[in-house]
């Protein structure tokens, strides 16, 4: 059947019509929603981290609590060793030194000539020495320091006093002489 409304338009029934909003009304909803989901995803993972990152610190530390009396042994044997490894180069200077001197008395001994007699043999410190003796003659000297100064065991050697005096009664010549010594002599060629 057929049916024919004569009302007037303003007067007509209103249907049941189902209108579609457009695409474009939604889209702020959307891109809030969107960054809603974002930021409460970084907010979750950021708190994820700083929670995992405060059970490691509390984990170190706990393990340093722990190692703390170790680590402090290991400072006190570091100071001890130091200390002893400073007593041992005192000992091996004390030790090359003591050789290094027996070397320079034993060329002393070998470069005395007859009539001579050494009174002081002293370290006057940055390997100089004072040699001090007695004899009757300059010509002694001179032979003692000219044997000295060709030494493989000194450098240069330099007489700085020689006068006349007595020992007793007897006339004789008293003398000082300043000697650099050097730390290593040349080999020969007989030794290794």
């Amino acid at each position: 059947m057929i049916r024919i409304n004569l009302l007037p338009q303003e007067e007509l029934p209103k249907g049941n019509s189902i209108k579609v909003p457009q695409v474009g009304a939604f889209a702020p909803m959307v891109l809030l929603l969107i960054a809603a989901v974002v930021i409460s995803g970084a907010h979750f993972h950021q708190s994820k981290q700083i929670t995992a990152l405060e059970e490691t610190i509390a984990e170190e530390e706990a393990e340093s609590r722990r190692l703390a009396p170790e680590i402090a042994k290991i400072k006190r044997l570091n100071k001890q060793r130091k200390d002893l490894n400073d007593r041992l180069d005192v000992i091996t200077d004390l030790d090359r030194d003591r050789y290094f001197r027996v070397h320079l008395m034993d060329e002393l001994n070998r470069s005395l000539p007859d009539h001579m007699w050494l009174t002081r043999f002293e370290d006057i410190g940055g390997d100089s020495y004072q040699v001090e003796g007695v004899t009757f003659s300059n010509f002694l000297i001179s032979d003692f320091l000219q044997t000295i100064s060709n030494s493989p065991w000194f450098a240069t050697v330099d007489l700085t006093v020689a006068e006349k005096g007595e020992i007793g009664d007897v006339q004789v010549i008293k003398f000082k002489a300043r000697a650099r010594a050097m730390r290593r002599a040349p080999k020969s060629a007989f030794e290794g």
